[in-house]
């Protein structure tokens, strides 16, 4: 995918509620993807199964000898793609293992720069990595082995090897659904005729016909959400399109990004300053029930009451969310838009609401999103470092203080609002660095 272009989700729906029958089919097909999932899981997700995951036609081959396709009765358009489905889960499962485990490398105070650099470059020679894991012997060749030899020398392997494997094993989980909610169907499996689409069915040469609100054709992989007590599915076509140029964009913005209000930005502008009550209504709703579930988990006829509403509070914030996006996007114009790294879950004292609201702070999806639309209008995003942003005067750069909301400085007497402020610096260091960059 070129900068030029973007990856983007369009949703189909069906004009006519599916029948109680053919939503049967089509969750029988969603419990055989959830099957074949779990045994992924379950026989390649662990230490033993690290080597065969990459890139995966090992997996693949033996899944086909496994007889669990035959076992199910499910076709191969969709047996596939669920182990494929499942082996993403896996890697990025790994994935965050190890970015945890790095975590804690560089914390770790007990551990010299040289032993550091070790466990790093062990973590990142996959075959290393693997012997290490499974106690094998380390047999490299070439500029690798050398490379080792001269990283190793001096170092207590074995200790530092117990580490490695501990640390892995500590953050290493199974991965599990339960959740036969949808499934992937390939480009072989359905095709769209007379105003809505046919899918493969479990039976052969049997395809389901289902209406939809409207003829845009696909020929890509596609995904299968069904919503059985309404009696509707949701088809998720994800596409490549080309990025927008939008006229008059041309700015070049700060913001300073917080819970009370999602954005200020350095022209003093606010957007998403009911951030806070959308937030504080999905935490308090989960902080009230969790406790009652958690007390009766094993006999809980309300879980999907819950559930439901909790879905139904986080579409409407995400829907508050994206709207101000928007909203700052079109107000500001901007060709070049600075953002300060967001810092991590921090505490609000005694208001134990706002810490609650603090903890389940959606800052990643915010991000996210705010990531997306920019990609998607051709605008330039660019993260700043954030220490000490917000206590640094706007036109001097002396330090200053901040009350009730106002920044004060005793240097050159400049007074802003202090998340204005915070925004102007945010400018500063963007550009600071940009000009940097091209020296």
């Amino acid at each position: 995918m070129s900068r030029e272009t973007i990856f983007k989700t369009v949703y189909q729906y069906n004009k006519e509620p599916v029948s109680k029958l053919d939503m049967e089919k089509l969750l029988e097909i969603a419990k055989d993807y959830n099957s074949v999932k779990n045994y992924v899981y379950c026989k390649y997700s662990k230490i033993n199964g690290l080597a065969k995951i990459y890139p995966g036609y090992t997996v693949q081959n033996e899944m086909t000898r496994s007889g669990l396709r035959e076992k199910l009765g499910l076709p191969s358009v969709y047996f596939y793609l669920a182990i494929f489905d499942a082996l993403g889960d896996i890697k990025s499962r790994w994935a965050h293992v190890k970015a945890r485990v790095e975590k804690n490398i560089r914390s770790n105070p007990n551990l010299t720069q040289e032993e550091r650099h070790y466990l790093r470059f062990v973590m990142k020679q996959s075959q290393c990595f693997e012997s290490i894991l499974t106690g094998a012997e380390i047999s490299l060749t070439g500029d690798w082995k050398r490379t080792f030899d001269e990283i190793r020398a001096g170092m207590d392997e074995h200790r530092l090897n117990q580490y490695l494997r501990r640390q892995i094993r500590r953050h290493l989980t199974q991965s599990h659904t339960d959740a036969a909610e949808g499934f992937s169907v390939s480009a072989k499996a359905y095709r769209y005729a007379d105003h809505g689409i046919y899918l493969a069915m479990k039976e052969k040469r049997q395809r389901l016909f289902i209406p939809l609100t409207d003829n845009n054709r696909y020929t890509r992989q596609i995904y299968i959400r069904l919503h059985p007590e309404e009696g509707n599915i949701t088809i998720g076509v994800p596409l490549e399109v080309k990025a927008k140029h939008r006229e008059g964009y041309c700015n070049e913005v700060g913001l300073a990004v917080g819970m009370r209000c999602m954005f200020v930005t350095s022209t003093g502008n606010r957007y998403g300053e009911k951030f806070l009550e959308y937030q504080a209504a999905l935490t308090d709703y989960v902080r009230e029930r969790v406790p009652r579930h958690r007390r009766n988990a094993a006999n809980n006829p309300g879980r999907k009451k819950y559930t439901a509403g909790k879905a139904r509070l986080e579409a409407a914030l995400h829907t508050y969310i994206n709207g101000e996006i928007n909203r700052m996007l079109d107000t500001e114009k901007p060709k070049m838009l600075y953002f300060p790294k967001l810092p991590g879950t921090s505490k609000a004292g005694v208001n134990r609401r706002y810490n609650a609201s603090a903890s389940m702070w959606q800052k990643g999806y915010m991000k996210s999103r705010l990531t997306q639309k920019c990609r998607e209008r051709s605008i330039e995003l660019t993260e700043v470092f954030g220490k000490g942003i917000g206590s640094e005067c706007s036109g001097c750069g002396a330090e200053g203080e901040k009350v009730e909301g106002t920044f004060h400085c005793k240097a050159c007497g400049l007074e802003l609002p202090e998340r204005e402020n915070t925004a102007r610096n945010v400018l500063k260091r963007g550009k600071s660095e940009k000009s940097e960059k091209k020296i």
